[in-house]
């Protein structure tokens, strides 16, 4: 029955995003031929039949007729009203009819159907015959003789022998191979063109005669520099000229000349960069003299930002930056950055900590305990050896949390790393991190998943240790906006590991994957898709006799929160491990065990026992699945979207299961996106169906004053077989290490424990 009556009480959240979807309106691809009189006739619909080799928005795109918004058509009085074109249909016919000329189609035929459907309302429909197109019968390139490697000039062309001919693939075509000549060192190469068609047989002839003219070096390299408000330029040509890639002598490429300009403008130093032939110096036809307009920044920049956030209370960042560092274009940044002012010690007050989330931050007993700071220094070189790769290296203190999972505290770190374009918009990444630190996290993970359950054993593996990373990255964007895209993708993966080999302490040797990939499709004019897939899996880790081996807690994987699965709060998505009240205990007495003097006595939870402080484990395994419709506000699209979304997602240990679809979680839900001048700020509520999950469960005991230790004892579910506790005259003896994972805490009924919110800034994925 409660399985059913969370089946019964999702169906209304859901049919609340699939209504707000609907209510949408429509797109308007066309020109929106607005209503300006009462009389006019108002276009309800427009379609496209018999069309293939174009879709309908490409179509719509190219006709001034469009069709009236969603809530016109339905409703009759919001959204808005498009007419009959004045001019009628014919301009739209034309319009289509040369698309698919250009494209080859040179017997399209078009027709046009006006239904009217209510007084001075119509449905217009452009009934498309696309006919055979023309077909490639001879294709002759020319002039190719004196390229070193023709091939890679003529390769993969959209025109072939059987292909289908049209003057918009033909243009195309010619301006690959322009700019293919002008990369191998002819930067005066001209083409022309001919073709033959016969329109009876769809039957086309077709000739590019190449000109290439002299292949050509670069010469000259004249550098203009400007600096701000007119005073002396700061940095040198000299350097400016080692920085270009190219040199006087090589072969004039347009890459070389494009690829120089990004590389001047990733410095920051500059708000103009132009680099270009100069047309205006005499040279021999076999030369190329080069121009560079610079036009620099402030060479010195100091940011600060102050913000609120639900788990890092107030925080601060701090940057200075010199970006002419040593007069040789290097970037200097000096960064220093602080979280949970007012919460964390030694900041911490009773008013301050009251400003804070504390309902929240107060189930954190290690992550949010401690103020969170960094600071650190990084110098980044322009480039490594005259190469395309962009060295850094930093040295940095900090110490950062994970919300109810770890404190790291990391008193000396360095970071060595090199980054270069391996394409355009793929990033490609390595590094090397030391550091000499150690991570807390809650005695109750170290036993329930370590088997270190006292506090010598706890301590051996929370002290100062050395910790070095290898890792690589890549990344591929292509997205039409970095900030709220609507087209594209984003594809990313790394790779880390420790060992001793690279200096690491033994037993802090891991081997850990990470992969994301995302993908935006616009469906109307207001409505994009977003969908997202993470994944990841650790090797190695630390053990202690038959536990699991894990690796450190900063390096396991969680899910669970804002931008990973809505409807569970921050890293609660996978294992988890309880403590409860002495107060939701019972004592059963054991009696004497046998062979054992020892009185023994068992710690049993009460019926519908919930748990003070549920504590995250993380995993080895890891998966995470997003999709969702961002649909923009009709009457505020610059101000508010909404956001339905589903989530799944699990997070598993090493010796479990491998993921599959029925062990994941899913969470449907609705966020409310609100664009602000410090970005996108979301509030999700997320529906979570599932009940209190299984773990292990503690009761941490009083400090015993004899010791000044307060041992974990294991509590179980009523039903289950206990683990005796042993009492001695000094301390308290159990096998905690065979503590089950079968408490399970009650959790109150209703609808509305069942809601998840969160709250984030910047989008989710």
């Amino acid at each position: 029955m409660h399985r059913r009556l969370d089946a019964w009480l999702v169906r209304p959240l859901i049919a609340a995003a699939l209504i707000i979807v609907a209510a949408i309106p429509s797109a308007a691809h066309g020109h929106e031929v607005e209503c300006d009189r009462t009389a006019d006739t108002v276009v309800r619909t427009l379609k496209f039949e018999g069309n293939h080799a174009f879709d309908d928005d490409e179509l719509s795109a190219r006709v001034l007729t469009t069709a009236s918004s969603f809530w016109r058509r339905t409703f009759h009085v919001f959204g808005a009203r498009r007419c009959y074109p004045d001019v009628g249909l014919k301009p739209d016919v034309d319009a289509l009819k040369a698309l698919y000329q250009n494209n080859g189609f040179y017997r399209t035929t078009v027709d046009t159907v006006v239904k009217l459907v209510a007084p001075r309302t119509v449905d217009i429909t452009f009934r498309i015959n696309e006919g055979e197109p023309l077909r490639i019968d001879t294709l002759t390139i020319t002039g190719l003789d004196s390229v070193p490697d023709p091939q890679s000039i003529t390769r993969d062309l959209q025109m072939k022998v059987g292909g289908r001919f049209g003057l918009l693939l033909l243009f195309t075509d010619i301006d690959s191979i322009n700019a293919r000549l002008r990369n191998a060192g002819y930067p005066r190469a001209d083409i022309l063109k001919s073709y033959r068609t016969n329109l009876d047989q769809l039957r086309a002839e077709v000739t590019l005669d190449v000109t290439t003219g002299p292949r050509t070096r670069i010469g000259s390299i004249d550098v203009q520099r400007t600096g701000v408000k007119d005073k002396p330029a700061q940095i040198d040509s000299a350097v400016v000229l080692r920085l270009l890639g190219f040199s006087s002598g090589n072969w004039y490429s347009d890459r070389a000349l494009s690829d120089a300009q990004r590389n001047l403008y990733n410095l920051g130093a500059y708000r103009h960069v132009g680099i270009s032939l100069d047309t205006t110096a005499q040279q021999a036809d076999s030369v190329a003299d080069v121009l560079v307009d610079l036009r620099e920044d402030y060479m010195r920049q100091y940011d600060q930002e102050e913000g609120w956030a639900t788990l890092d209370c107030f925080r601060i960042n701090a940057q200075y930056t010199d970006k002419n560092f040593l007069d040789a274009a290097h970037h200097l940044e000096l960064t220093g950055r602080a979280s949970k002012l007012g919460y964390g010690e030694p900041t911490s007050s009773r008013v301050t900590r009251n400003l804070c989330y504390r309902s929240q931050l107060d189930q954190d007993s290690v992550a949010s305990s401690k103020l969170n700071y960094y600071a650190g220094a990084t110098l980044r070189e322009p480039t490594l050896f005259g190469t395309h790769w962009v060295p850094s290296y930093s040295v940095y203190t900090e110490r950062r949390g994970e919300w109810k999972a770890y404190l790291r505290n990391t008193e000396v770190g360095s970071q060595l790393s090199a980054t270069r374009n391996v394409g355009v918009g793929m990033p490609f990444r390595v590094g090397y991190t030391f550091e000499v630190g150690r991570t807390l996290t809650e005695p109750a993970v170290l036993c329930a998943q370590f088997s270190r359950c006292d506090q010598t054993s706890q301590a051996d593996v929370q002290k100062r240790l050395r910790l070095a990373v290898a890792s690589a990255s890549l990344q591929r964007v292509r997205t039409d906006n970095p900030v709220e895209p609507s087209r594209g993708y984003v594809v990313a993966g790394e790779v880390r590991g420790s060992g001793s080999g690279i200096g690491s302490d033994p037993s802090l040797q891991f081997l850990k994957g990470t992969a994301d990939g995302a993908w935006y499709h616009k469906l109307q004019s207001r409505i994009v898709f977003a969908g997202r897939v993470r994944g990841g899996i650790i090797g190695g880790g630390t053990s202690r006799d038959t536990a699991a081996k894990l690796p450190p807690p900063q390096e396991r994987l969680y899910a669970g929160g804002a931008t990973s699965v809505r409807g569970f709060q921050q890293n609660e998505l996978g294992p988890l491990v309880y403590l409860v009240n002495h107060s939701d205990l019972d004592t059963i007495p054991l009696g004497h065990a046998p062979g054992k003097p020892d009185t023994a006595y068992a710690l049993v939870t009460k019926p519908g026992a919930p748990a003070f402080r549920s504590i995250p484990v993380g995993g080895n395994l890891l998966l995470v699945i997003n999709a969702e419709l961002r649909v923009r506000d009709p009457f505020f699209p610059a101000l508010l979207e909404y956001v339905p979304f589903l989530d799944a997602g699990a997070v598993q240990q090493v010796g479990a299961h491998n993921l599959t679809p029925s062990k994941l979680s899913y969470t449907p839900g609705l966020g409310l996106r609100v664009f602000s001048p410090i970005g996108p700020i979301q509030l999700n509520a997320g529906y979570n169906p599932y009940g209190g999950r299984p773990g292990t469960a503690y009761f941490a005991s009083p400090v015993n004053t004899a010791t000044n230790k307060a041992p974990l004892i294991c509590v179980t579910a009523p039903g289950q077989p206990v683990v005796p506790v042993f009492v001695t005259e000094t301390q308290l003896k159990q096998d905690v290490a065979a503590c089950p994972s079968t408490f399970r805490p009650a959790l109150s009924s209703g609808f509305l424990r069942h809601l998840t919110f969160t709250l984030s800034i910047g989008t989710d994925f």
